[in-house]
């Protein structure tokens, strides 16, 4: 499965894991804004999809293919 999918799976389970969670109890244990973040030995620790609070310095590759993906 590409990095991408996996990314995505992962943020899906847990949409899917709050859903049930909010409709099955009334206790909330999952949920909110999700950060995305994948992790290889070639590539390292990369974010994928992350909220906007944190400085671009720290991933500057996350702006990189954002702006790649745009043209």
């Amino acid at each position: 499965m590409p990095r991408e999918e996996i990314g995505n799976l992962a943020e899906s389970l847990i949409q899917i894991t709050s859903l049930k969670r909010k409709i099955d109890s009334n206790l909330e244990s999952v949920g909110g804004n999700i950060d995305v973040a994948l992790i290889s030995k070639g590539d390292g620790f990369i974010w994928k999809k992350r909220n906007p609070y944190f400085d671009p310095k720290i991933n500057p590759q996350f702006f990189d293919e954002k702006m790649n993906k745009n043209f």
